[in-house]
């Protein structure tokens, strides 16, 4: 947060109905973090989804039409070797989306959800990648470390900001 020299908002952020959804709960770090910056974008290039309830950023629409095409067994040809989150099984959740085409999830494992490892994709690492690390963690150093290959842009930001989202946005 202090890199961001961004003032906490604390947005309220119903998560049961979202979480009520998905069949679990989501991980702790990650709705401070959400209630903290609220809708908005990370350095203009990350932005994280939440609970906004029909909006295009929403997590749990969105897991919904990204899960809706799926097959209902077998390898999923679109997120190989891993398959859109279902309810009881491992799979992924989406929490996050970059301007450069960067998607970001979670697998959930059926372990403890602030456990759950972030797998990432994107322009420049077409092939999934796998980081142990929390939510807020991974985001610090998408912005402000540029040793943190191939997921950083610290080298091309001059100073990571956090831009809040137009009230009616998203």
């Amino acid at each position: 947060m202090e890199v961001t020299h961004w003032e906490p908002r604390e947005a309220d952020m119903p998560w049961g109905e979202t979480e009520e959804r998905l069949g679990l709960a989501l991980p702790e770090d990650y709705k401070r973090l959400a209630a903290t910056f609220g809708k908005g974008l990370f350095s203009e290039f990350l932005q994280i989804l939440s609970v906004a309830p029909g909006g295009a950023f929403d997590l749990s629409t969105t897991w919904q039409s990204l899960s809706a095409d799926a097959p209902a067994e077998g390898e999923d040809p679109l997120y190989a070797p891993y398959r859109m989150y279902q309810p009881g099984q491992v799979g992924l959740i989406p929490w996050g989306f970059s301007q450069t085409e960067g998607e970001y999830y979670w697998l959930a494992d059926g372990g403890e959800p602030d456990e759950w490892p972030i797998v990432t994709r994107g322009r420049g690492y077409r092939e999934w990648r796998q980081v142990d690390m929390s939510t807020p963690e991974f985001i610090y150093r998408v912005v402000a470390d540029p040793q943190f290959e191939p997921f950083s842009i610290a080298a091309r930001v001059p100073e990571p900001v956090f831009a809040p989202a137009p009230k009616n946005a998203f």
